[in-house]
């Protein structure tokens, strides 16, 4: 018997004979209800999270105030991109994916599309780089070399950050968008996938489902570059940060209220972070596990427990930041 050389050989004899069922559960449609769902949830979640910055942010906190707003800014857009602007269904362990959300029945293409969720993510890395650095400037002494950082390098800082965080998407940009052969280069790379996943849900064979290269590409070294990069900066400053806040605890210079201000700061830093670090560590933790276990599981277990620990997380941030709102003094 020949190996079927393009998908719709493959639809037409292999994936004919696959006896595995596929419920209301595993449709994109379950997916696509559920996520506007979260989103009937997430976006009042994140006015509240606002309110919570404007209203209850103590005066002493007015510098810290606008970091805040910064990384809700982002964690909104990410969330509203996953519940319901692109709503990507995943195939995993394959990485072909389709958007199913609002801007497909707006006929923007999936790449561009991807393009959106990744400007999010870069701008979500940027916010937590600027928001650990604002409390490192305050943490660090006068003869640390970082104390002469001022709002000029701060403001390249986020900028060469963003800039930089753009590489992420090359690989995706330069196989698809830009690529002069994108049908049949899509073509080999869902033919490929399909080793891991022989009977997939119909979707995976509309025109919407893309296939990214993992392949060791001149353009995909790029982007764990970029990657390497932002995660060791946020490593950095929050590493950097934690450690002259335990040092201040011992120092007789500070007051006991300058230390219960300063962990108060760092505190609400850290509750901002938890959501977008579980955000980006689920879907990692299930690609590992699937890819282990060689389970296939259809796109909604996927991506929809992104959104979903997106906004619990935020309710979480939320509260934590009234909690903490002021140090007992």
């Amino acid at each position: 018997m020949s190996v079927p050389t393009t998908l719709t050989e493959y639809y037409n004899t292999t994936y004919s004979k696959c006896a595995q069922m596929f419920g209301l559960i595993d449709s994109p449609e379950f997916l696509s209800i559920g996520s506007k769902s979260l989103a009937l949830v997430i976006i009042p979640i994140n006015l509240f999270g606002f309110l919570c910055i404007l209203c209850r942010t103590p005066k002493y906190m007015k510098g810290f105030k606008w970091h805040l707003m910064h990384l809700h800014f982002w964690f909104l857009m990410l969330s509203t991109c996953y519940t319901l602007l692109t709503t990507t269904y995943t195939f995993y362990p394959a990485q072909v994916r389709c958007p199913i959300g609002v801007l497909r029945h707006l006929g923007i293409s999936s790449e561009y599309q991807f393009g959106l969720t990744n400007f999010a993510y870069i701008g979500l890395a940027t916010s937590i780089i600027m928001l650990f650095e604002n409390r490192h400037q305050h943490l660090v002494p006068p003869t640390d070399i970082f104390y002469r950082i001022h709002d000029t390098h701060r403001a390249l800082l986020g900028l060469l950050n963003f800039i930089v965080g753009s590489g992420n998407y090359l690989p995706t940009l330069v196989a698809t968008a830009l690529a002069t052969d994108r049908q049949q280069r899509q073509e080999q790379l869902k033919l490929a996938y399909l080793a891991w996943v022989p009977c997939p849900t119909p979707l995976y064979f509309n025109s919407c489902a893309v296939a990214l290269d993992l392949s060791a590409t001149f353009w995909n070294i790029v982007a764990f570059i970029v990657k390497t990069l932002i995660f060791s900066q946020m490593a950095f400053f929050i590493a950097h940060s934690f450690w002259y806040l335990r040092k201040s605890r011992k120092m007789d210079a500070f007051s006991d209220r300058t230390k219960r201000i300063q962990q108060a700061f760092f505190g609400a830093a850290l509750a901002q972070v938890v959501a977008p670090i579980c955000a980006i560590a689920a879907p990692l933790t299930i690609f590992t596990y699937v890819t282990a276990t060689k389970q296939y599981l259809p796109g909604e277990y996927g991506d929809k427990i992104e959104p979903e620990t997106c906004g619990t997380n935020r309710y979480q941030a939320s509260t934590a930041r009234l909690l903490r709102r002021s140090p007992n003094v």
